[in-house]
């Protein structure tokens, strides 16, 4: 029934005016018990921070197709990207190009520099991007895509962690000027790319490969740093790098030696440096044959030039890159062989699958999930995998259960949904400046757009 008079019309509006700023201080209490502003908050915003993109960009850059993916971290900058579809004898492919613009609330976009993406990658569909920041390192980016229609029918990501932030004119150093391009393979159930948890601890990346667990590590190693007594001047620098894992293969360049073979074996190290191509340097081939040890990869300045591999110690700027890798299925067999009840049981297992739980940065500590698919059955093991000594530690076993009809494909989904409620238990809310940033592009793959880039932090939107 509608009010009859304008004094109820008024106390209607004034107890819906109340009601709002009641919901508005609750979800900012809220805030201030979880540390982090629900987006909620930020529906709505006054005209004067919001900025229509056709306002700041030149409508020739839109026909080219830049697809806008939102703000850095910093709130300096607006990345974009273009996929433009090149030509070979005899397929068509796509080259992709990463844009970073200067933002001025008060003036158009500039670009102030691109990178080519996945370079030597010959791409045949348009990819799925996911462009992230670690949650307190701004000065690197990681790029991660991947596509469903491979000849093989699995997911083949391709990932360069990381490219640099941009200062103009900054190709000559490392510091402003690198790219590590590399690429894996997953196979069934595929593992799915995880920001939340892969790139929690600042510098590294996790990376799932089905196969194996590869934490990649990335530093810079400044000009003139000397250790003592002819100690690493990457570790002397005080970057927070790993030590050699006790018992595992540490390869060094100059691509192969080998400490003494001791437990742990399910782990591999390696740890190789790179500094800009001096004149009249051959070029090195750093790719490795075998990619369940060690991730095949490359390292190019801006230019696409390939950085030089350096032979033991260096006096100038280098790029150090280590990568630790747990190999799935040797851990399973000692887990099983060691800490479970049902081991007599078990004969061998037909598939499997990982799931990040948790990652602690201060103990350098991985959790994980491994389900397991042994014959007619399904069980699943927990393991805490210390990034410092390579060292893993069963923190739990489930029963070995029966199938009973079900399908590999339904025991994936249940088991996967089992992992997100617990990680839902475990959350512990991050401070609203420590996460990690993620843009995609997803709205396109789904034919639609996104409505606004939205930079939080500083209450800004431009308007798509």
């Amino acid at each position: 029934m509608a009010p009859s008079s304008k004094s109820e019309k008024d106390e209607n509006k004034q107890k819906t005016q109340r009601k709002h700023k009641e919901h508005v201080v609750k979800l900012l209490n809220r805030g201030k018990l979880s540390g982090q502003l629900s987006q909620r908050l930020f529906r709505k915003l006054p005209p004067r921070v919001c900025v229509p993109l056709k306002n700041i960009v030149s409508e020739e850059f839109l026909r080219a197709g830049h697809i806008f993916l939102g703000f850095t971290k910093c709130g300096r900058y607006v990345l974009s990207y273009t996929s433009d579809c090149g030509e070979d004898d005899d397929f068509s492919f796509y080259i992709y190009h990463l844009y970073w613009w200067e933002f001025n609330m008060h003036s158009r976009l500039k670009q102030v520099h691109h990178v080519r993406l996945f370079a030597g990658e010959d791409i045949y569909s348009d990819l799925y991007l996911t462009v992230c920041e670690w949650p307190n390192d701004h000065s690197k980016i990681v790029i991660f895509g991947f596509n469903t229609r491979s000849s093989s029918s699995t997911l083949r990501p391709v990932l360069p962690p990381p490219s640099s932030s941009i200062r103009t004119g900054g190709s000559e150093c490392l510091e402003h000027g690198f790219v590590l391009n590399s690429r894996y393979q997953v196979v069934y159930p595929f593992p799915t790319f995880q920001p939340a948890f892969q790139l929690k601890k600042d510098q590294v990346i996790l990376l799932n490969t089905s196969y194996s667990l590869v934490a990649c590590a990335v530093s810079l190693c400044p000009a003139g740093a000397q250790g003592e007594s002819g100690s690493d001047p990457v570790q002397e620098a005080g970057v927070p790098l790993w030590t050699t894992p006790h018992g595992a293969h540490h390869i060094c360049s100059g691509s192969r030696q080998e400490t003494v073979s001791t437990e742990p074996g399910y782990v591999n190290y390696t740890r190789l440096k790179y500094c800009l191509p001096q004149p009249g340097a051959l070029e090195q081939d750093t790719e490795y044959e075998d990619d369940k040890v060690q991730l095949p990869f490359t390292v190019t300045d801006l230019k696409g030039r390939s950085l030089q591999l350096i032979p033991g110690q260096s006096h100038s700027q280098c790029l150090c890159v280590e990568q630790l890798t747990l190999d799935f299925e040797y851990v399973i067999n000692e887990v099983i062989r060691n800490d479970a009840a049902w081991a007599p049981q078990f004969c061998s297992f037909s598939d499997y699958d990982v799931v990040i739980l948790e990652v602690c940065p201060e103990t350098n500590t991985v959790v994980i999930n491994i389900g397991l698919l042994p014959n007619t059955y399904h069980s699943s093991v927990q393991v805490s995998w210390d990034l410092s000594t390579g060292v893993c530690r069963t923190v739990g076993i489930g029963d070995l259960t029966e199938l009973k009809g079900q399908t590999s494909g339904s025991v994936w989904s249940s088991y996967r949904k089992s992992c997100v409620n617990t990680v839902m238990k475990w959350l512990v809310p991050e401070s609203s400046s420590r996460y990690i940033n993620r843009m995609t592009n997803e709205a396109l793959h789904k034919g639609s757009s996104l409505q606004v880039l939205a930079d939080s932090d500083r209450g800004t939107w431009i308007v798509l």
